[in-house]
């Protein structure tokens, strides 16, 4: 058994079934081992959970900035739109985005506030990469002349909502309804001459 094991096996149980709903012995079952084995890494099932958390976090800032390094060559509308796919897809097929969804929306008592913290981590990361693009969309008329925090703005309210109607709707509805929202989005932010 190793650490890595450990957190891996965690991070799916918590995923799955909530901080809450986990207890060391579910851990060190999905892990192979008995109990006080987990003691040899792991002070308590806090202890875990934050280790997770900080893995999780760092695993998201790593996947967000290569494939925002990836879309540099696509037009403005392609690369916001992958944004815009990339996110979703990750956020809702991961182990890692059901954790995150999980702990958002669902924290641990008394760990709303590391949770938070960590969430804007994420968040910094992908404003990083989608800042560039809105400047360049304005700066070629691409885009309407428009803050680029309102853009922004505007960028993550459309995924946090279809974030929370995934847990709602079939895929097929999702599907339609992410579609729909997209297209909306972009009439409300490209420029008028770009029809």
């Amino acid at each position: 058994m190793t650490k890595q094991q450990v957190l891996e096996e965690a991070l799916n149980l918590f995923a799955h079934h909530g901080y809450e709903n986990t207890s060391l012995a579910h851990i060190a079952k999905a892990v192979g081992i008995k109990k006080p084995s987990l003691y040899n890494h792991f002070s308590n099932k806090e202890a875990i959970f934050f280790e997770v958390l900080d893995e999780v976090v760092k695993r998201q800032i790593q996947f967000f900035e290569q494939k925002g390094s990836e879309l540099n060559q696509d037009s403005i509308e392609d690369q916001l739109h992958d944004f815009y796919d990339i996110y979703l897809d990750y956020m809702t097929t991961s182990t890692e985005g059901m954790f995150f969804k999980r702990v958002t929306f669902f924290p641990p008592e008394n760990f709303s506030d590391e949770i938070k913290k960590a969430f804007l981590r994420v968040e910094d990361t992908l404003t990083n990469s989608l800042i560039p693009v809105f400047e360049k969309g304005i700066e070629e008329g691409k885009l309407r002349k428009l803050p680029v925090p309102m853009l922004t703005s505007a960028f993550y309210t459309l995924i946090d909502g279809l974030f929370l109607e995934e847990n709602f709707y079939d895929t097929d509805i999702l599907n339609e309804r992410k579609k729909a929202s997209w297209e909306i989005f972009w009439l409300g932010i490209r420029h008028p001459e770009e029809a």
